[in-house]
C-alpha cells in the first residue's frame, strides 16, 4: 500500500513537472517560427466557453489585471491537468516499469486533446501572422506546422514522466531485493531515499525549465503628475487628464493574452484589399502612407469600461480614408453589404458600407505625431466614429467587401455589433488626498464627458446625490469626435460626508441616461458618483 501510494504521487509530480516543461516549450512556439499559437488557441477556447456575464464580472473587477490572471490561471489549470494524468497512469499497475508501452501511451493522451481542442484556431492563427508578413502557405503546411508542435509537446511529457516514474519502480524493487538478500536496508528506507532523489531531480528539471524561458515581462509605467498654474479654472484642477493621452498612458485591450500582441515589420507588412470578387489590390506600408492622408483627435472608449473606468483616452492620429482605399482597390461591389476586417492576430470585425464609406472612418498608421506603438495596432489600424473600441480593429491586414451578416470575434461571444458609444461622464478629480477637504476649503471637481460623434453640449454636478444640480464649465473638444473636459468650483457648507455625481447632455440635447446597466453587451451606462468627506 505504501509503496503503491508513493509510485501515484511520483506520478502527479511527474506529469506536473513535465506540464510545466511543456507550458514552456509552448510559449516558446516550438516548429511555429517562435509564435505561441497553441497557447494562444487555448486561451481563445477558454475564453469562448466562460459566460458572457463571468467575463464580464472579471475585467470589470480585475480591468488590467483581468487577462493576465485569467491566462496564467489557464496554463496552471493545464499542468495541473497533466499531474493528474501522470497520476492516474502511475496508478495503473501493469504499465509500471514498461517504457514501451507507457510513453506511447502518455503521447497519445496529451497529443489528442491538443489536436482536438486547438489545431484548427492554432493554424488560423498562424496563418494571420505569416499573412501579415506576406508569407503564402497552404493550409496543409499550416496543419502540419501545428501538428508537429503538439506531437514535440506530448513526446516531452511522455519522455519526462518515463524518466522520472516508469523506471523508478523497476529500479526500486530492483533495490528492495537486494536489501533483503544483503540485509542492508528495509523497503521502507529505499522508498525514503527513492523519494528524495526524485524530488531533487524534478527540482532540478523546473528550475532548468524556467531559467530557459521568460513567462512574462511586465512594465510599470510611472504616472506624470501635471504643475497647475491659477490662470483658469481648468488650471486651477488639479487631477484633470490630458487633453491629449501620452501614447504610454493609452489605454489597450486586446482579445491576446498578456505579451502576445503581434509585433509586425513594416517591410514585411501588406494589407490586402478585396472590394470585388474575384480580385484584389496588395499595398504595402509605404503605398498607404503615400496616399492623401487625414490628421485629427479621436477619442477611443472600450465596451467594457464601467461607470467611471478608466478604459478611455484620446489622442491625435494620422490616416488615410478607409474610402480612399477601397476605390484604390477598383470600388466596393454592388451587392456588397458589409465591408471585414481580418487581423494579424486573428481578430475579425465589420462594418456596414454606410459607416465603412464614412469620410471620417479612417485607415490609421499615426498617433501623436508618431508611428502607431505596437500594442497600438501597428502598422495600421482603423478608427470609427462613434463606435467602441473593439469596432476599430488593430494589425489589420485584410480588408473585404462581402455580402453576409458577418459575426466579428467579439460578437460571436455575444457583444455588441453596432457598439454605439453611449453618452459618459465621469470624475477625475478631486482625488486622493483632496477628497477629505476643510470646511471652507473651494474644491476643485472635474472629469471628462464623451458621447462619441453626437458630441458634448453641457456636464452638470450634484453635490447632494443628484437632488439638485449646477452646471459644470466644458472646455471646447479638441475635434468633433472626442472627450471634453469639464470643470467646477464647490465650497462645501458644512462638515460630513457629500455624495458627488455628474452627467453630461450629448451635442444633440439629449440627457445622459440615469439607468445603471453592466458593461454586457453594449456598453455600462448610469451616473457616476464619488464620495467626500468635509473635515471642520
Amino acid at each position: 500500500m505504501i509503496r503503491s501510494r508513493t509510485v501515484i504521487w511520483r506520478g502527479f509530480i511527474a506529469g506536473g513537472i513535465a506540464g510545466t516543461i511543456v507550458a514552456v516549450l509552448m510559449l516558446r512556439g516550438v516548429f511555429t517560427d517562435g509564435l505561441p499559437v497553441v497557447a494562444v488557441s487555448l486561451w481563445e477556447r477558454a475564453t469562448r466557453l466562460i459566460p458572457l456575464q463571468v467575463f464580464g464580472f472579471f475585467i470589470v473587477r480585475f480591468k488590467f489585471a483581468a487577462k493576465p490572471l485569467g491566462f496564467w490561471g489557464m496554463l496552471a489549470t493545464l499542468v495541473i491537468g497533466w499531474a493528474i494524468l501522470g497520476a492516474a497512469l502511475s496508478a495503473w499497475p501493469r504499465l509500471r516499469g514498461r517504457l514501451a508501452v507507457t510513453i506511447p501511451l502518455a503521447s497519445l493522451v496529451t497529443l489528442l486533446p491538443l489536436a482536438i481542442v486547438a489545431l484548427v484556431p492554432a493554424a488560423g492563427y498562424l496563418q494571420a501572422r505569416l499573412e501579415a508578413e506576406s508569407t503564402a502557405v497552404s493550409q496543409a503546411y499550416l496543419l502540419g506546422r501545428v501538428l508537429l508542435e503538439m506531437a514535440w509537446y506530448a513526446l516531452v511529457f511522455a519522455l519526462v514522466y518515463g524518466l522520472l516514474v516508469v523506471r523508478r519502480p523497476a529500479q526500486a524493487a530492483v533495490s528492495s531485493e537486494r536489501a533483503a538478500g544483503e540485509g542492508e536496508a528495509s523497503p521502507q528506507d529505499d522508498v525514503a531515499v527513492s523519494r528524495r532523489k526524485f524530488l531533487d531531480r524534478s527540482f532540478g528539471l523546473v528550475a532548468g525549465a524556467l531559467a530557459g524561458s521568460a513567462l512574462a515581462h511586465w512594465v510599470a509605467v510611472a504616472g506624470r503628475e501635471t504643475v497647475a498654474y491659477a490662470q483658469t479654472l481648468f488650471d486651477r484642477i488639479k487631477g484633470l487628464p490630458p487633453e491629449v493621452t501620452p501614447n504610454e498612458q493609452f489605454y489597450t485591450v486586446s482579445k491576446n493574452p498578456p505579451g502576445f500582441d503581434p509585433v509586425l515589420k513594416a517591410e514585411r507588412w501588406r494589407l490586402e484589399v478585396a472590394a470585388q470578387p474575384g480580385k484584389s489590390l496588395t499595398l504595402t506600408y509605404d503605398d498607404v502612407k503615400a496616399m492623401p492622408s487625414v490628421r485629427r483627435a479621436h477619442t477611443l472608449e472600450c465596451i467594457s469600461n464601467e461607470v467611471g473606468g478608466d478604459l478611455i483616452s484620446n489622442a491625435i492620429w494620422r490616416g488615410v480614408r478607409l474610402r480612399d482605399v477601397m476605390a484604390k482597390a477598383g470600388g466596393i461591389d454592388s451587392k456588397a453589404t458589409e465591408i471585414v476586417f481580418r487581423c494579424a492576430d486573428g481578430y475579425t470585425e465589420s462594418l456596414p458600407i454606410a459607416d465603412a464609406l464614412d469620410q471620417d472612418t479612417l485607415v490609421a498608421y499615426e498617433m501623436n505625431g508618431q508611428p502607431l506603438p505596437p500594442k497600438h495596432g501597428f502598422p495600421v489600424r482603423l478608427l470609427v466614429p462613434g463606435r467602441f473600441g473593439m469596432k476599430n480593429p488593430k494589425w489589420i491586414t485584410k480588408i473585404e467587401a462581402v455580402n453576409i451578416d458577418f459575426q466579428g470575434y467579439w460578437e460571436r461571444s455575444g457583444w455588441s455589433k453596432p457598439a454605439i458609444v453611449k453618452t459618459m461622464s465621469k470624475f477625475t478629480a478631486p482625488s486622493g488626498s483632496h477628497m477629505m477637504p476643510t470646511l471652507g476649503d473651494e474644491v476643485g471637481v472635474g472629469g471628462v464627458a464623451y458621447a462619441g460623434d453626437r458630441g458634448i453640449k453641457a456636464a452638470e454636478v450634484s453635490t447632494d446625490d443628484g437632488k439638485t444640480w449646477q452646471p459644470a464649465q466644458i472646455k471646447p473638444p479638441l475635434g468633433k469626435y472626442t472627450w471634453v473636459l469639464w470643470a467646477a468650483l464647490w465650497k462645501p457648507t458644512a462638515p460630513g460626508e457629500y455624495t458627488l455625481k455628474v452627467r453630461a447632455r450629448d451635442g444633440t440635447g439629449v440627457l445622459q441616461t440615469a439607468t445603471e446597466v453592466g458593461t454586457l453587451p453594449d456598453g455600462a451606462s448610469g451616473y457616476h458618483r464619488i464620495r467626500v468627506r468635509v473635515r471642520k
